[in-house]
């Protein structure tokens, strides 16, 4: 990347002031600037006239320029560098445009590749037909894509709906549940009530038969007393028992 960029920068440090393309068989003025030579023509007209320099604007005299061999031979250099690079569309081992598609291995190669090269009797399409194929095989991806993300998007939808409706029916489950333990719970109060108020009365009885045993116990004890009485009375004399 660097070395590409100082040679695109070279690039414009060589470019013609006039033409603004890189120089043509640069010539060079006497105030020590070049000019491609047609460029020169178009400004004097022939070369054995004088005119104004379009840069610095000296008078320069065209029977002196001599051709600036040094700029030439830099030019020169530079254009053979650039062509023995191989650009991003050419093939990097023979040089040539990538114009062909080996299937067998996915690769953009060029004509040499797939007669000589490491992808001869591979099966090869032109790159025109390869990118119609992959276009119609993307635009199928695309279609299914889509289709996919609608089944997703109703899915979710589902989903959602499904959750609002749980959520509503479980709120109303919660309500319907306090209410019915709501209801329970009293209902076990006044069960609670009533048993405790029975328990309550039969514990009245217990007293009340309590009572009335100690009073039955009593008139039996006073009974008791009477009968030892009587039995004494019948062992009196006659006398006795009569008074």
């Amino acid at each position: 990347m660097a070395r590409r960029m100082s040679i695109n920068e070279l690039e414009d440090q060589l470019l013609c002031p006039v033409c603004l393309e890189v120089f043509k068989e640069p010539l060079m003025l006497q105030c020590g600037h070049s000019y491609c030579k047609s460029c020169v023509v178009s400004l004097s007209g022939e070369l054995d006239r004088q005119f104004l320099c379009p840069v610095c604007r000296q008078m320069v005299d065209c029977s002196a320029l001599s051709p600036n061999v040094t700029l030439a031979r830099v030019i020169e250099a530079l254009q053979s560098l650039c062509e023995a690079e191989p650009s991003p569309e050419s093939c990097p081992t023979h040089h040539n445009p990538l114009s062909l598609f080996c299937e067998a291995d996915q690769e953009v190669i060029c004509g040499l590749c797939g007669t000589i090269g490491n992808h001869r009797q591979h099966k090869i399409t032109p790159i025109s037909t390869a990118y119609c194929q992959m276009k119609e095989e993307l635009s199928v991806l695309l279609t299914n894509l889509h289709q996919y993300k609608r089944n997703l998007d109703e899915h979710i939808s589902k989903l959602i709906n499904n959750k609002s409706r749980i959520a509503n029916e479980a709120d109303v489950f919660k309500w319907v549940i306090r209410k019915e333990f709501q209801e329970l719970h009293r209902y076990i109060d006044e069960e609670k009530a009533t048993f405790l108020d029975s328990i309550e009365r039969k514990a009245r009885l217990i007293t009340s038969i309590e009572s009335q045993v100690k009073q039955t116990s009593d008139a039996l004890q006073r009974l008791k007393e009477m009968q030892s009485s009587l039995e004494a009375l019948s062992n009196e004399s006659q006398l006795g028992f009569i008074q």
